[in-house]
């Protein structure tokens, strides 16, 4: 998932109002158009600066757009007209439009579910800090943003060097998160990039033999897919089923076993599988695979119905990883 921002201020200070979006993977990306640097305007409906144009319908050409000093932000053009004269005129400060173009001109992209709702303010919260930060020591991560938006979104948070790009869409893990909640990420070949923690997506990984559940929600699945082992109407049944891991790729996409059939999912579209076990899952692949003995063992203890709270359970709860409940249970029966 995504974070989107806008800020309030109170006396002198200034506060985030963070928002939960959706990914942006495979969301539409739509080409911003307006008035950028390079555009030809004319003077536009809130104009109130006699002939410093040259006069009605005279052209210019922007040269920059930026804030005026501290009170407002990328707020006004600086233009430079046809008669050699230039000067700075309102492009949102305070509410005017001193110009309009003669032909549009592209600044960038932007995501159209992504734009905030006008007249709705989200909840105010305090600022992330890496204590309050979802991303820990150890997460597996993707940035999946296009180029241009992830280096817009590293200043500040970073910086960025050109040679970040080729790590989109590669799978690295957490190192550390910064001290102002930034997220240090290590590449296999031992690279370590700072991220804006807006800029990643944690990515599930599995290994192979362990059992996964398909969700259930078809659109949800369908667009996960996509890049990803693809989706046919053919898959559908699996959908909200448990599958066994056969495999993992370079990219982190699984191969995994329903039954009598395979098919390769997005680790998105996948949940870890709690204690019950299909018993027909269990016969219908390869008794050759690597490390099936050991997991076949584990798969017998995880799916008998051991009470919770019984010291039996223990290497239940060690197989799943479940650190506070070993804790727990050793500390109850301490003498087991």
């Amino acid at each position: 998932m995504g974070i989107g921002s806008s800020f309030a201020t109170r006396s002198d200070q200034i506060f985030t109002i963070r928002v939960n979006l959706t990914p942006r993977q495979n969301l539409p990306r739509i080409i911003l158009k307006g008035i950028f640097q390079g555009v030809k305007v004319v003077r536009g409906p809130d104009w109130d600066w006699g002939n410093q144009d040259g006069g009605e319908g005279k052209v210019g050409k922007v040269v920059d757009i930026r804030g005026w000093d501290t009170e407002s932000g990328r707020s006004v053009a600086s233009v430079t007209w046809s008669n050699g004269t230039t000067n700075v005129y309102r492009m949102g400060h305070k509410g005017k439009v001193d110009l309009k173009y003669v032909s549009d001109g592209q600044g960038g992209f932007y995501y159209k579910d992504h734009l905030p709702k006008l007249g709705e303010h989200a909840e105010l919260q305090r600022q992330e800090s890496a204590d309050g930060h979802s991303f820990q020591q150890g997460d597996k991560v993707k940035c999946l943003l296009e180029v241009d938006i992830l280096r817009q979104m590293q200043e500040g948070h970073g910086g960025w060097n050109p040679k970040m790009a080729e790590y989109i869409c590669r799978i690295g893990t957490v190192h550390r998160i910064t001290d102002r909640g930034d997220v240090r990420v290590q590449y296999s070949n031992n690279i370590r990039w700072t991220f804006h923690p807006g800029a990643l997506t944690k990515v599930n990984t599995f290994g192979v033999g362990e059992l996964v559940r398909v969700l259930d929600e078809l659109e949800t699945v369908k667009r996960l897919q996509a890049g990803h082992g693809e989706w046919t109407d053919s898959m559908s049944p699996v959908l909200g089923q448990v599958g066994k891991v056969l495999k993992v790729y370079a990219d982190g996409d699984l191969r995994v076993a329903f039954g009598g059939q395979t098919w390769t999912f997005n680790p998105a579209c996948l949940s870890a599988q709690p204690a019950e076990v299909d018993a027909n899952l269990m016969t219908a692949e390869n008794p050759n695979e690597s490390g099936s003995t050991v997991i076949s063992v584990l798969e017998k203890l995880l799916s008998q119905s051991t009470e919770q709270d019984n010291p039996s359970r223990l290497v239940i709860e060690a197989a799943h990883g479940s650190a506070n409940k070993v804790r727990e249970l050793v500390q109850k029966y301490p003498d087991k």
